[in-house]
């Protein structure tokens, strides 16, 4: 910011308040961009700042210039960090510092960002068996954090068996992982989904699969009911294409109890 306060200095020979004010962000590649409205453009950044000028000269239009002025920084990141600078400069010839103070500040633009991303509860889960008589079964256990916008599965540990294949002497092609949330009474359905994580691996009678640490973001919104809903795993097969099946693909799956997420309830009170 202080690099692009000296840029607009010395391009003007002076300070000018319609070319000295500007925004920048921290994106989320890590790239440094300057862009107009840091609340705008704070969903995707890592951090946002805004730079704001007040002539320390009487001046009596927004393109008259002056030489001294005082900045005011304003520095907020996704995690509700805060701060802003005041600096005092002079501009005679170069940039010269003056005064700096800082104070503690609470989110501005990146508030929203701040609210949605606290975690409200973090429940553990263990889902499916690896003799559950599926042609592929998986189990996993680990973690679900639930925030605002999504619910976030981590796993500790999790396998892929090929536990029951039909015939038994047949291979199981296993495409991909995805977690998801269910919901339903007498039948149920995945109603919301992640992406989903490649495996891509080929699966005798017995033969297993296992992984640790796998991370699973599915999205959610205010207008849906989290209580009546619980985390499941949808393992995502190549099956041979037929009549029945054109587009060649199979599913099985594991999950939680129905009613998992009915204890943030409890966690709220």
């Amino acid at each position: 910011m202080l690099a692009r306060i000296v840029e607009r200095a010395v391009a003007v020979g002076a300070f000018r308040i319609d070319t000295a004010d500007f925004d920048l962000r921290l994106s989320l590649r890590g790239e440094v961009e300057e862009m107009v409205g840091p609340t705008t453009h704070s969903s995707d950044a890592l951090a946002v700042g805004s730079a704001r000028i007040e002539p320390l000269d009487t001046v009596t239009t927004r393109a008259a210039t002056f030489h001294r002025a005082r900045y005011d920084l304003r520095l907020e990141d996704r995690n509700g960090n805060c701060l802003i600078v005041h600096h005092e400069v002079r501009f005679d010839s170069a940039l010269v510092k003056g005064r700096r103070t800082s104070e503690r500040c609470q989110p501005l633009y990146m508030a929203e960002v701040v609210r949605r991303a606290r975690r409200i509860a973090r429940l553990p889960f263990t889902a499916g068996r690896l003799e559950d008589h599926w042609s592929a079964a998986l189990a996993a256990t680990g973690t679900a954090d639930v925030f605002m916008d999504s619910v976030v599965i981590t796993t500790s540990a999790i396998a892929l068996r090929a536990s029951y294949p039909v015939p038994a002497t047949s291979i199981v092609v296993v495409d991909s992982v995805s977690a998801g949330l269910a919901m339903g009474e007498t039948s149920w359905s995945v109603v919301r989904k992640s992406t989903a994580i490649r495996v891509d691996t080929t699966l005798r009678q017995g033969g297993e699969w296992r992984r640790q640490i796998r991370r699973f973001m599915i999205p959610i919104d205010s207008s849906f009911e989290l209580a009546k809903s619980w985390p499941v795993f949808e393992v995502h097969l190549r099956a041979p294409v037929t009549t029945d099946n054109p587009v060649g693909r199979a599913w099985t799956y594991a999950h939680e109890k129905k009613g998992f997420f009915q204890q943030l309830r409890a966690i709220s009170r």
